[in-house]
């Protein structure tokens, strides 16, 4: 605004020669103006490419809304007098030039003008400018040809503007309708960026030249541009983010300071994140929900810019550094409104289309988790009662009513190893997050208390989908256990392991909720196959007398005896009944099965045991098969997978030629 210059121009107004010729002026603001229009010309004619600021700042004449100056421009030895025509807004404390054209004045009527066409006299129609009523009319005002559309300022979508914003800017439109230069008339307070947008998508526009007389000229026109932003009943809308980001996280605060100080020297983010020590994990986390990131980290990226490094940052007892490459806000809308379940208001650098709206309904379901999950706990501590046992191990709640305290610290320490084998087998192909929420794991004595349970965690909680889905096994045929991302719930029914610790099932269970807390990118749908294949692996493989986990050995079986407890596992029982439906319906092809989709009854009923089977030995033998040949371009396939990006064009791409693939594995199932 011309009240509060800011930059050169407020500089350059101190030296210019102010000469005043002004009739009838009145008002208390008048003494003012000279030095205001002195303001508005130096930013017209800024200092540049040898020329001077103008000088000799004489008004001419003056009506309501209105005035017409004559000034002075030197560039090197040569000068010009140009006249302005400008329309003045006027308030408390502002003083504006609004719109006008600028023309030169020709000194007599011989001689031949600076600009305009065969020598055509360039100066407006006297009686025209002697006219009161409006000066401009004299001029034919540009016409938009083309617009262009402002982006949003990072800024103003983190606020999550209320309401729409105007931004008003006066435009400094040269004869050819190309815009030279902008300056706020009015916008928005918090400003927000959005002056800095608008003025940006403005000097995309493109104009048909103003004119006078049929001639071009220099014309500066008000442009209003608006921001749209929420209802005000958006008010009540739930708020939630989801960025896309690199880390660097390690207990040890000097590897994250080292980290930055590389990363700040000029080496890649990515290249310091390959290279870190042994107490420091990073790499690209892809699409991450902010609520699942402690709240330090969350604030953090919130306040950053975009491709910024932002840390360290301590939470939890880990030392963050972050890159957020990209940022989406959405608002969960309330049922009753209607179409669509929420709504994106503000997104920069993230994805689009079909990801994006992946991402944003994967982090709703986790939202509503939130709800299934305190009624599931109650529903519960109801059925189990006064039976009820809770042990807390690591992360790990343990509530029971058929195992003692001494069986739940065992299977707390058998899930406390497999976190370890599963991060060491992905370490490889990804980088995990961290994840540091508290899990609830249900082990339950009747499979009638599993089924009544289960059906709280379906979203809907319709009777049809609660039935089918609890006619799914997912630790394999004749088991019961249930993982729902976003639940943090490990639920088992332990009737069917004869008093024996469920610690197939639960490995199983725990797989897939570590996959979906710390592996998968948000909204990813990996390959049925892939993941039942990968926890089915880790669930049959063997447990030492230290309750450590052996990936993929599955050709001891005994009795480990820790204290009291007899923890009693076969992990060869499953696969000698895969092989006996295997050898009475015959392999399953490789191809169908990279292919089969999550609902195929092949998951359900009498062929689930065929179907888990080939798909657990299917990534035994990509990661030990023909002494591990084809073990990095499977780690390989699967960061695909964890990307929602896998699927068998990938597979072959990776793997194939498939029929060969498909031989070779069939003889590895033949010697496990």
């Amino acid at each position: 605004m011309i009240g509060s210059a800011t930059g050169s121009g407020s500089r350059q107004a101190s030296i210019f020669v102010i000469a005043a010729v002004v009739t009838g002026l009145a008002g208390r603001a008048d003494h003012e103006v000279p030095g205001r229009l002195a303001e508005f010309l130096a930013w017209a004619h800024p200092s540049e490419a040898g020329c001077a600021p103008p000088r000799i700042v004489a008004i001419e004449d003056r009506w309501a809304g209105g005035l017409r100056a004559r000034y002075e421009v030197s560039c090197g030895s040569a000068s010009r007098v140009l006249r302005g025509v400008f329309r003045t807004r006027e308030g408390e404390t502002v003083w504006q030039v609004a719109a006008g054209y600028e023309t030169e004045v020709v000194p007599d009527p011989g001689a031949i003008p600076a600009t305009g066409p065969e020598g055509a006299a360039f100066a407006p129609p006297p009686d025209v400018l002697e006219d009161p009523g409006d000066p401009l009319a004299a001029a034919r005002p540009p016409r938009i040809l083309r617009e262009a559309r402002p982006e949003l300022p990072e800024e103003a979508g983190r606020a999550r503007l209320v309401g729409s914003a105007r931004v008003e800017l006066l435009v400094d439109l040269g004869p050819d309708g190309v815009p030279a230069r902008t300056r706020p008339l009015r916008g928005p307070d918090p400003d927000l960026g959005m002056r800095q947008a608008a003025a940006a998508a403005i000097r995309r526009y493109r104009f048909e030249p103003p004119t006078i007389g049929g001639q071009a000229v220099r014309y500066f026109l008000p442009v209003e541009i608006t921001f749209p932003g929420l209802p005000p009943e958006s008010r009540h809308w739930m708020q939630r983010a989801i960025y896309q980001i690199e880390a660097i996280v390690s207990p040890d605060p000097r590897v994250v300071e080292a980290a930055r100080d590389r990363i700040l020297a000029g080496e890649p983010f990515a290249a310091v994140a390959k290279r870190l020590p042994a107490a420091g994990q990073g790499g690209d986390w892809g699409l991450v929900p902010a609520a699942t990131l402690p709240a330090p980290v969350r604030r953090a990226l919130h306040e950053a810019w975009l491709n910024s490094v932002t840390g360290p940052v301590e939470a939890e007892g880990l030392h963050y550094l972050l890159r957020k490459r990209g940022e989406v806000y959405y608002a969960i809308r309330p049922w009753d409104e209607g179409e669509g379940a929420y709504r994106v208001v503000h997104q920069m650098g993230g994805p689009e289309g079909a990801e994006l709206r992946s991402a944003i309904e994967s982090d709703i379901i986790s939202f509503l988790a939130e709800d299934r999950r305190l009624a599931y706990m109650n529903d519960a501590a109801r059925l189990m009662g006064i039976r009820q046992v809770r042990v807390e191990s690591g992360q790990l709640l343990i509530q029971t009513d058929v195992l003692d305290e001494s069986e739940l610290r065992i299977l707390g320490e058998v899930v406390a190893s497999l976190f370890q084998a599963h991060a060491a087998l992905w370490a490889p192909a990804v980088s995990a997050r961290p994840f540091g929420q508290q899990v609830l794991v249900y082990a339950l004595g009747r499979n009638a208390d599993y089924d009544e349970l289960h059906r709280l965690l379906q979203p809907g909680g319709d009777a049809e989908a609660s039935d089918r889905a609890a006619r799914v096994d997912d630790v394999g045929p004749g088991r019961r256990g249930k993982y729902i991302p976003a639940s943090r719930i490990l639920s088992i029914a332990c009737e069917d392991y004869g008093g024996h610790l469920p610690v197939p099932a639960l490995m199983h269970e725990a797989v897939h909720m570590l996959n979906h807390e710390r592996i998968y990118d948000a909204g990813a749908r990996p390959s049925r196959w892939f993941e039942e294949g990968l926890a089915t692996y880790f669930g049959a493989s063997q447990v030492d007398s230290r309750l450590g986990i052996e990936p993929g050995d599955i050709r001891r079986s005994g009795t480990i005896v820790t204290g009291t407890v007899r923890l009693q596992f076969d992990p060869r029982a499953q696969l000698l009944a895969y092989r006996r439906v295997r050898d009475a319906r015959g392999p399953v092809p490789l191809r169908p099965l990279i292919a089969i989709g999550p609902e195929d009854p092949a998951w359900r009923g009498p062929a689930a045991t065929r179907t888990y089977g080939a798909a657990w030995t299917l990534v035994h033998f990509l990661l030990h098969g023909e002494k591990g040949r084809h073990r990095a371009r499977f780690l390989e396939y699967a960061g695909l997978e964890a990307r929602g990006a896998g699927g068998p064009a990938a597979f072959e791409r990776l793997l194939g030629p498939l029929d060969s693939l498909e031989d070779a594995w069939h003889d590895h199932e033949d010697r496990l």
